[in-house]
């Protein structure tokens, strides 16, 4: 495990999460929000969301809190593009 218990690290884990959950908050849960054309276009290869899916395990080794929230995020950007893309 990645995952190490110093202040700084939890700090900075906090931080991530925090961001995540802004993220997730502002962009994922709103379908009226549009998320960035540029992240749209890349979702399209395959490649990307197979380096998605790898910072997300990276993120859960690191921080599990960090993880789910990164999974969440990824799980609804894949959910919106393909709704976005459908028509």
């Amino acid at each position: 495990m990645l995952y190490t218990k110093t202040p700084l690290d939890k700090h900075i884990s906090t931080i991530f999460a925090i961001l995540l959950l802004v993220w997730n908050w502002t962009t994922a849960t709103l379908i009226e929000v549009p998320y960035p054309p540029v992240i749209v276009e890349l979702f399209a290869i395959p490649l990307t969301r197979v380096f998605l899916l790898l910072l997300v395990l990276l993120a859960a080794a690191w921080s599990p809190n960090v993880g789910i929230m990164a999974a969440l995020a990824f799980i609804c950007l894949g959910a919106d593009v393909i709704s976005f893309t459908a028509n």
